[in-house]
């Protein structure tokens, strides 16, 4: 028999050519960059994400910090003194407390204590920069003076026919006199401020924070609460923005802010080139007569 002839192309390939390796390298490169180039590309949306997310929360927390400074303001006792477009001067209650005693222009605090018909909260001494808002029955309305000095007091508050379960705390020097207070009586401490659009020195714009500052007769160094905001002259706005609305919607002038019903506040970050500026608002209501 003659023998098996196999033709040349029928041949059995063994191995692999360096043609079909270099080929499968290739895609396999080719695949790990698409992988990496889509990788990066979520890595870099997920941070332009968070970074917007955290401005978005930073801005949040910043207006409820305004709102709740905001919530014992009394335009009509005027608490309420400039808002214009980027700065609102206001005064608050820091915390209420009553009285020991009484001396001419000289009031006697005690301090805080749960066996007191009422809740008496100072979160702090009270200093010759506040003033404070003392409850007179006689005519149920509030005796309104400004704190001239303030020092130490010691001794049991009340007198000896009626003592108050407390201790005296501070002894404050007040303006002028107080016809009608007596031990017991309902005091507020109010701390002035003023909220506003400043520049630091590194060129950014913050929202800052001053309080009264009566050696000066003004206010204190603003101290950056938020930061960067846009400026004042920013397309979108600038990062600050306040006015006093009244009880018809109507735009207050600052001459009129004894009639104000709310204040609308709005933050704006400053515009970022990749995730652009976040922003936003709360409206305020405030105490009215």
């Amino acid at each position: 028999m003659p023998p098996l002839l196999i033709h040349p192309h029928r041949r059995a390939r063994r191995g692999v050519t360096i043609v079909e390796l270099v080929v499968a390298i290739t895609l396999l490169l080719l695949l790990m960059g698409i992988g990496a180039i889509t990788a990066t590309r979520a890595l870099a949306t997920q941070a332009r994400s968070s970074a917007a997310d955290t401005r978005a929360v930073a801005i949040s927390d910043a207006l409820h910090t305004l709102a709740r400074h905001t919530i014992d303001v009394d335009p009509g006792a005027g608490d309420l003194f400039v808002v214009r477009d980027t700065a609102l001067q206001l005064r608050r209650a820091i915390g209420i407390t009553s009285v020991c005693r009484t001396a001419a222009d000289t009031l006697v605090i005690s301090t805080g204590d749960a066996t007191l018909p009422w809740s008496t909260t100072l979160p702090r001494l009270v200093t010759d920069d506040d003033e404070v808002r003392l409850w007179h029955e006689s005519s149920r309305s509030w005796m309104h003076r400004r704190v001239r000095l303030a020092s130490s007091a010691s001794g049991v508050c009340g007198d000896s026919l009626s003592p108050w379960p407390d201790r005296a705390r501070q002894r404050l020097v007040l303006d002028s006199g107080l016809p009608g207070i007596r031990a017991g009586s309902t005091v507020r401490v109010l701390q002035r401020e003023r909220w506003s659009l400043v520049r630091g020195g590194d060129g950014k714009w913050s929202l800052a924070l001053a309080s009264w500052n009566s050696a000066r007769s003004g206010f204190g160094t603003p101290q950056p609460l938020l930061s960067p905001l846009a400026s004042p002259s920013a397309p979108t706005g600038p990062g600050f923005a306040v006015r006093a609305i009244s009880k018809t919607g109507v735009t207050l002038p600052p001459t009129a802010l004894a009639d104000a019903h709310s204040i609308i506040a709005v933050i704006r970050s400053a515009t970022h080139p990749q995730i652009g500026h976040a922003s936003d608002s709360v409206r305020m209501n405030v105490r009215t007569h």
